[in-house]
């Protein structure tokens, strides 16, 4: 009797295990939002159907960041360049932005006190990186923003003159960058979307004069379809002599040493070799040296027209290829 229970009890166990199979389930494709386990959801899982049903994750792929030294050509957009206003008081600070299409370029970035105000003209004006920054010579008033500016875009190259203080090294070097910091001198040139970028001074080697002011970057820039700027930082009548021994007619010049005492000594000289239409007067609008009068009385005899950067507004220089047009703006 015993062993025909058993018997009953192992065919009941059987059939049960034989019953009807459900087939596996398949899950059409489809995407849910996946939580982070602290009330907020991001990314996404995939869900793939088939038997073997799987699920990846749906991290998009990294996108690939182009460095700053890197920019999209293009030659025939509008050059601007925008004196930004950072002076304040004595404070005769200099934040120079060059823009072509693309490439983005600021020389100096003013004092420490007008970082902001110059990282947000930069914004408003739709910087995304700077190709290249110039710190034109060891004066704080010239580079103490540009911390600040590393901390807010993404920088390629930094230029600078080989005079300058451990301080300023220290300073220079800590700038945020992809690239590299660059001594610079007169013979340098690079060309960005169209712009000649001819480095006029400091005199390299024996020439040089071991003075931050004469030893600082002044640049000339040369649209190729016709235009020049000439940004000549605080350089004072010793390197004026030297780079306008040889110089060529240029359309706007930015007036050295804010357009005061030091910077106008060779000013007769700077007028009748550059022959320029404007002249820009970069800083603040103290002139405690009382000499701008002198500099606005030779540029009214020769015809040329001097824009303000101060009291609060900014110069801008537009050239499109055809026309020049030059503002002053709130």
């Amino acid at each position: 009797m015993m062993r025909k229970l058993f018997a009953l009890f192992v065919v009941f166990i059987f059939l049960a295990g034989c019953g009807e199979q459900k087939p596996p389930v398949v899950v059409e494709n489809e995407t849910v939002p996946v939580s982070h386990g602290n009330g907020t959801t991001g990314g996404h899982l995939v869900i793939t159907g088939g038997t073997n049903t799987t699920i990846t994750g749906g991290e998009k792929p990294p996108v690939e960041v182009r460095p700053a030294v890197e920019y999209a050509e293009d030659p025939n957009a509008t050059m601007y360049v925008y004196f930004i206003n950072v002076g304040d008081g004595n404070t005769q600070g200099d934040a120079i932005l060059v823009k072509k299409g693309d490439f983005d370029m600021l020389i100096d970035g003013g004092p420490e006190s007008k970082k902001q105000a110059v990282v947000n003209f930069l914004l408003e004006k739709q910087v995304d990186d700077l190709e290249v920054v110039v710190s034109t010579h060891d004066d704080p008033d010239h580079y103490g923003g540009l911390q600040y500016v590393g901390e807010n875009f993404r920088i390629g190259d930094i230029w600078r003159s080989e005079e300058g203080s451990a301080g300023y090294t220290s300073y220079i070097n800590g700038i945020k960058k992809e690239g590299q910091v660059k001594f610079v001198g007169r013979g340098d040139e690079n060309l960005y979307s169209g712009i000649h970028v001819i480095v006029e001074n400091p005199i390299k080697g024996e020439g040089r004069f071991f003075d931050p002011n004469n030893d600082g970057v002044s640049l000339r820039l040369e649209d190729e379809r016709g235009f020049c700027t000439l940004l000549t930082g605080d350089i004072e009548g010793s390197a004026q002599t030297k780079i306008l021994m040889d110089s060529k007619p240029c359309d706007v010049v930015q007036m050295p040493w804010h357009g005061m005492s030091e910077g106008l000594s060779e000013l007769d000289f700077l007028f009748d070799k550059l022959k320029p239409k404007a002249v820009v007067v970069s800083g603040s609008a103290n002139d405690w040296t009382n000499t701008r009068q002198t500099l606005y009385l030779k540029a009214q005899v020769r015809n040329i027209t001097v824009y303000n950067d101060f009291d609060g507004k900014d110069a801008k220089v537009a050239f499109d290829g055809n026309n020049l047009e030059i503002t002053v703006e709130n």
